[in-house]
């Protein structure tokens, strides 16, 4: 059976979904929502005829066939759009970040439990060829005990380029860019982590109007964290730098590189073999494997790795972050999410 997607949203990322569902050999489009006239546009030049396109949610969910929903709409709608899509019996993959705050996040669970679909956060990072590597190797050990990690991310990325709801919001580079370190950090050390010390800030030349630069010290049980993020920075760059009793683990993001306690030198080690597409850089990479855990929802409800239950420990490291930016305080993460609220919500309530 071919998947048929309703596609919600045809902004940047959006026509970027538009090309993978096109090159997937078990999804199509059903439909496709977008409420500017000129994304609308841009986007039935790349759908070619066929694929109906609608303004309005509503008018789409009314006249069209779907098993999946696809949203890669601005943050601010992704919580409702997921309810909505829900209600209407849809299995949903959302971009990140799957809500604005817990709250919301616990609200989407709920309807996720009520409904019986799944919710798949499309954090397409943990599907990288060096992402996956660094994940088996920690599972398995590789370092011993751990003693901190250290992840700086630099990127280019002025506002004019991103769209104008990024220049506008509060915390664009914690809530649009951190949230992919934060998960990523939470399946290498397989726990959510104990407590967040985080600090937000424009750099002098900065374009947005809040928040292009975040600090942050994050307490896992296994290791401490020191992370740097910035969009202002005036070239890309990332370095994740993991030190154990054995050695050290480094990453580009491309590649993952090992020097033995002792050693001088830092030698290459093999990714291991991900889906095909998975491997291919910005913006494609890590996609094929999202797809492939939206047709097995849709199919036979096979959990995915980065569904909403777990995922909204990620939205809760966020939530932590600005409430300690804005509190000037360490934040522990069951002020913001405990166990028993989640539960709750995996049980239908609230």
């Amino acid at each position: 059976m071919t998947v048929r997607i309703l596609q919600i949203g045809a902004g940047i990322r959006g026509r970027h979904w538009i090309d993978f569902i096109r090159q997937h050999p078990e999804v199509t489009h059903a439909g496709l929502v977008e409420p500017d006239e000129g994304n609308r546009t841009r986007a039935s030049d790349m759908l070619g005829e066929g694929v109906p396109l609608f303004a309005d949610l509503e008018e789409a969910l009314g006249a069209v066939k779907a098993e999946a929903a696809l949203i890669a709409s601005p943050t601010e709608h992704h919580a409702a759009q997921t309810l909505r899509c829900l209600e209407a019996g849809l299995v949903v993959m959302v971009e990140k970040p799957l809500a604005r705050d817990v709250a919301e996040a616990l609200q989407v669970v709920a309807a996720a439990a009520r409904t019986g679909r799944q919710v798949i956060v499309a954090e397409n990072y943990r599907f990288f060829p060096a992402e996956r590597t660094l994940k088996k190797l920690l599972e398995d050990g590789f370092l011993g005990t751990l003693d901190y990690v250290d992840l700086v991310d630099r990127r280019h990325m002025p506002a004019h380029t991103e769209g104008p709801w990024l220049a506008r919001i509060d915390y664009p580079q914690l809530q649009e860019i951190a949230i992919h370190h934060f998960d990523s950090l939470r399946a290498f050390l397989g726990t959510r982590p104990q407590s967040i010390w985080a600090r937000a800030w424009n750099a002098p030349w900065s374009d947005y109007a809040h928040g292009s630069d975040t600090q942050a010290a994050i307490a896992f049980e296994r290791a401490r964290v020191n992370y740097l993020g910035t969009l202002r920075s005036h070239r890309f760059g990332f370095s994740l730098w993991i030190e154990g009793e054995r050695g050290v683990l480094w990453s580009n993001r491309k590649w993952v590189f090992y020097r033995p306690a002792g050693s001088r030198w830092f030698r290459p080690l093999r990714n291991l073999r991900v889906p095909p597409g998975d491997e291919k850089p910005y913006p494609q990479g890590g996609t094929t494997s999202l797809l492939n855990a939206l047709v097995a929802a849709v199919r036979d409800g096979t959990p995915a790795e980065t569904r909403a239950e777990d995922n909204i420990w990620t939205v809760a490291m966020v939530e932590a972050g600005k409430r300690s930016d804005r509190e000037g305080r360490v934040v522990a993460l069951d002020e913001v999410l405990t166990e028993d609220k989640l539960a709750a919500a995996m049980r239908g309530e609230g």
